[in-house]
């Protein structure tokens, strides 16, 4: 297995531990060294004193003196003969190499003894063998917890990619029921969120295949019918020549009939594929027009239709001008077809919160309550006389377009007769 950014975090993990670790242990003994700078001030004043006593009293009295001071500070004092020449020689000495504080004086006493006078702390014990200016158990010591540190941290951090990218290949070998979400909820992160975000792509996905599985089925049963009478009529003329003209005038039929299927097939690819949402356009002025087609339509029927429009801020949307008109030109041409002649067509334009709100309305025949919620889907028709007339697909453009909007369509039954088809779409908010 491919393992390469594991050991890219292990290594810069575990080098910026160890760097910190030096740079505390370096720090700290700087600390510690100014500590015990301080800590030994006196020292010489000390050691001059016991070197004057010396001097004036002889080893006596200095000895006398030392025993007098701190334990902990008199352990540190030595007194030893010396062969130095002169009395003023003084070594002074931080001596890291032997761990200790060394402050050294000598000085005659008054039979000519020359003495020598030691101050040595061997308590600061820096280090007795040392890998990189620390300690080895110190050295030892950071080595081990930074690599149990930059393992923890690596594993937690390529253990959610490893299980993104065994999802991603289960999704490419068509497995859509992976989901990661649960695996990584725990972690209240960024990396959850992106589960979060992979398990809603791949419903996603799976609708869209569901749908276009769905549709492909429906599509294949819509066009076996007319093919069936095509046939039917190819048949009758091979078998019947005095019959040609009769199957032909059905074969022009059947022609026309699946040439306007494959047009409205087409237009529903065409509002999924076109989804370019950058045109700002008036909801107002675009209904307007929609609503002249559509009265030059209904005129030879005396169907009536009206648009009101109540007070609002703005009607401007951001999207698709195209996909919207569409969208209410089939259903206002849907109450059209499922209109009587002499009745009314109500279009209504109002603000809603932060959306345009259309209602259409119609006095037809109405649709079944448990069909309300299915007529959106692609070649579902209502039993109506106007049949014929549609192949099921423009309702399901219309709610395709709109939800591309962020908006929703509804349909619901009026109270009288007919139905009302509300649609909901969010104003542009500069």
């Amino acid at each position: 297995m491919n393992r390469r950014l594991f050991w890219k975090i292990l290594i810069i993990f575990w080098g910026i531990f160890y760097l910190t670790f030096q740079l505390t242990w370096i720090g700290f003994s700087f600390y510690i060294q100014n500590r015990y700078a301080k800590t030994y001030y006196h020292i010489p004043t000390k050691v001059e004193m016991i070197a004057q006593l010396l001097q004036i009293s002889g080893e006596r009295e200095a000895v006398n003196f030392i025993s007098h001071l701190p334990e902990p500070e008199r352990l540190c004092f030595s007194i030893t003969l010396s062969n130095a020449q002169d009395e003023h020689i003084k070594v002074v000495s931080n001596d890291l190499k032997d761990g200790a504080f060394i402050y050294q004086k000598t000085a005659i006493a008054p039979d000519g003894i020359i003495y020598l006078i030691t101050f040595k702390d061997n308590n600061k014990n820096y280090s007795n063998g040392s890998i990189f200016n620390l300690p080895i158990p110190m050295f030892l010591m950071g080595i081990s917890g930074g690599l149990l540190f930059s393992l923890f941290l690596a594993w937690n951090l390529t253990r959610p990619m490893k299980l993104l990218r065994q999802g991603f290949f289960r999704v490419s070998q068509g497995d859509l029921s992976v989901r990661l979400y649960e695996h990584l909820k725990l972690r209240h992160d960024e990396l959850s969120e992106l589960a979060k975000d992979f398990d809603s792509m791949v419903e996603q996905l799976d609708i869209l295949i569901t749908d276009r599985q769905v549709l492909l089925h429906d599509v294949s049963h819509e066009l076996r019918t007319p093919l069936a009478r095509l046939q039917l009529a190819i048949g009758l003329a091979q078998q019947n020549k005095q019959n040609i003209d009769n199957s032909l005038a059905r074969i022009e039929l059947e022609s026309q009939r699946l040439d306007a299927l494959i047009g409205e097939i087409l237009n529903y690819s065409r509002a999924e594929m076109n989804n370019s949402l950058d045109e700002y356009f008036d909801l107002k002025a675009l209904i307007s027009v929609i609503v002249d087609d559509a009265k030059y339509e209904a005129e030879p029927q005396h169907i009536i239709i009206n648009f009101t429009c109540e007070p609002i801020i703005h009607s401007i949307i951001k999207g698709n001008s195209e996909q919207i008109r569409r969208a209410i030109e089939n259903i206002i041409r849907n109450a059209i077809r499922f209109s009587q002649k002499e009745q009314q067509i109500d279009i209504h334009l109002k603000e809603v919160g932060k959306y345009l709100q259309v209602v259409v309305s119609d006095h037809g025949p109405g649709v079944d309550v448990h069909k309300l919620s299915s007529i959106f889907e692609p070649f579902v028709r209502i039993q109506s006389p106007q049949l014929g007339k549609g192949y099921g697909l423009g309702l399901a453009i219309a709610r395709k377009s709109i939800t591309m909007h962020n908006g929703s369509i509804q349909a619901k039954n009026r109270e009288s007769r007919g139905l009302n088809m509300t649609i909901k779409l969010p104003y542009w908010r500069g």
